[in-house]
């Protein structure tokens, strides 16, 4: 489905260069797919995460338009000089309509010390997936040439910070700090356990947990990587769930009356918990964080529940990364009313026409087919099957847009927006650009 006032830019074929992606042992039991997962709030559309590999190993300095040519696009895909390093902590913070202090891990990905000597990381959620990489260093000393640029990620309903990965090794490599929160009570291992916190809580409470790690990241903390996140260049992308967030931070407020006068949609615990004052007052307030530049909301969630205006307020460009053929949340629904809602000169629409909701993270790949099925049936359906763009290619491009988009808005590389705007980086998606 096209619509009137853009431009749609066409596919032009593109070799690409093989990518390593991380596959997960076969003999991972669970929460990997629930990790990724969609799952059902009682609640609007929502669903998982995000998950991307490789970017553009250019050091673009600012100047003419790069060339539109194939020397230049491989040069997106390459992982780039620095070494990547991946430590976790965790922050907390008193989040509204909640007594206590919501404790927050986090998974961050950054450029390291080219001397260290760091061992391989592992990533695992839970003791029960471990994902193996031969890209990460584990807690290596960050590199002094620091501060860097700074990339938040959101994931989706059921999800985990650690989907990033993909994201956050090549973003890293490329000189970014990567920033992935656990939205605690919406989280794979919560899902599992059955203890996920009412819709209504987890929609407020996923921006806040941004708006606290800004804070945190501000004000330093206990790790070694305290400091060399530049607040100054801020990019936040999410996926789902995640997306809605981001561009709740991005300035879109949602229709808070219409919230209280629904919450019984979602269940007695979101009416109960829409109905604190405190609440109220927060959503009333504005959700929207002015130390963000740029976001990249992939196939966001909620979108009905946006007052009126509020996505056409955004004043931040917003690359809006979506697949046509996703059922979790349709496009006719989701991405299209929020494109043509979307009112930024420096909007930009990156459509997957065969893609799915797990077009955008790696579970297809980093599950076995076994326990895929098992903990997301609907996964084939949606992403996880040969009628659908393939899942490694998808990523990559994904990341390499995200890359180019923050270099261009957030660092004002301004040669990236002849790539941007110009023929698709790759067959398999369609670019629209705002008139």
């Amino acid at each position: 489905m096209r619509l009137e006032n853009q431009r749609t830019v066409q596919m032009k074929p593109l070799l690409i260069l093989p990518f390593l992606f991380f596959v997960a042992c076969s003999d991972d039991n669970s929460p990997q797919t629930e990790m990724d997962a969609g799952v059902d709030f009682s609640s609007p559309d929502i669903g998982q995460d995000a998950d991307v590999d490789q970017e553009p190993d250019a050091e673009a300095d600012q100047g003419e338009p790069l060339p539109d040519s194939p020397e230049t696009l491989d040069h997106l895909f390459r992982t780039g000089p620095q070494k990547v390093g991946y430590l976790e902590f965790s922050y907390s913070y008193d989040a509204p309509g909640q007594e206590e202090p919501r404790e927050i891990p986090v998974k961050v990905w950054y450029p390291a010390d080219p001397a260290t000597g760091a061992d391989p990381a592992r990533y695992a959620v839970g003791g029960i997936v471990n994902v193996p990489t031969d890209v990460a260093l584990r807690e290596p000393a960050p590199s002094t040439e620091g501060p860097f640029p700074t990339v938040i990620y959101s994931h989706g309903s059921g999800g985990e910070g650690l989907l990033a990965y993909p994201y956050g090794e090549h973003l890293a490599s490329w000189g970014w700090v990567v920033f992935a929160p656990n939205h605690v009570g919406n989280t794979a291992l919560d899902g599992v356990q059955m203890s996920f916190a009412p819709f209504l809580a987890t929609t407020l409470h996923r921006v806040t947990d941004i708006r606290a790690l800004l804070d945190t990241i501000e004000a330093g903390f206990e790790s070694p990587v305290s400091g060399i996140a530049d607040l100054n260049n801020v990019v936040l992308f999410g996926h789902s769930f995640g997306g809605y967030t981001t561009l709740a931070l991005g300035g879109a407020d949602l229709d808070t009356d219409r919230l209280v006068e629904t919450c019984a949609g979602y269940g007695e615990d979101s009416c109960e918990f829409i109905n604190q004052e405190e609440v109220q007052t927060a959503f009333r307030a504005g959700l929207g964080d002015s130390r963000i530049d740029a976001i990249v909301p992939q196939a966001p969630a909620l979108i009905p529940l946006f007052a009126e205006g509020e996505i056409a307020s955004i004043e931040l460009p917003v690359m809006l990364q979506s697949g046509r053929m996703d059922k979790t949340l349709p496009d006719e629904v989701h991405a299209i009313p929020a494109w043509e809602a979307l009112d930024g000169p420096d909007d930009i629409w990156v459509e997957m026409p065969l893609g799915g909701h797990f077009s955008f993270i790696s579970i297809c790949t980093d599950l076995s087919e076994d326990i895929l099925t098992l903990f997301r049936p609907d996964a084939p359906d949606d992403g996880c099957s040969e009628d659908f763009i393939d899942s490694q290619l998808a990523v990559s491009n994904l990341t390499a847009y995200l890359h180019a988009f923050a270099r261009l808005h957030v660092l004002q590389e301004v040669q990236w927006a002849s790539l941007i705007e110009g023929d698709a980086f790759s067959e398999g998606f369609e670019i629209t650009l705002k008139e």
